[in-house]
C-alpha cells in the first residue's frame, strides 16, 4: 500500500476528521473521518482524486509530509515514480 497523501481540518464540534488517500494492488482508497471511519474504493486515481478535490474544497488541508514532491496530484508523474524520485532525494 503506498500513501499517496492525507487531508485533515476540525469540525465545527472541535473534532478533528483525517482522510488518507492510498494506493493498493486492488485498486484506490481513501480512509478516515472522525466519527464512524469510513473506506471508499475506487478502480481509478482520476475517481480519487477528484474525492480529494472536493475534500479540499470542503476546507480540508494536506498534511505535509517529509517528500519533495508537496502535493502528488500537482505532478503529471506517476505516483511509482515521484516515489522513486522521493527515496533518491533522502
Amino acid at each position: 500500500m503506498r500513501s499517496l497523501a492525507t487531508l485533515t481540518r476540525t469540525t465545527k464540534r472541535g473534532l478533528t476528521s483525517t482522510w488518507y488517500f492510498v494506493q493498493a494492488a486492488d485498486g484506490f482508497y481513501a480512509f478516515g473521518g472522525c466519527h464512524k471511519p469510513l473506506v471508499k474504493r475506487f478502480d481509478s486515481v482520476d475517481d480519487l482524486r477528484a474525492l480529494y478535490t472536493n475534500y479540499v474544497s470542503y476546507g480540508y488541508e494536506l498534511v505535509r509530509q517529509s517528500s519533495i514532491i508537496s502535493d502528488p496530484w500537482e505532478s503529471k508523474l506517476p505516483v511509482d515514480m515521484q516515489l522513486q524520485l522521493d527515496l533518491l532525494a533522502a
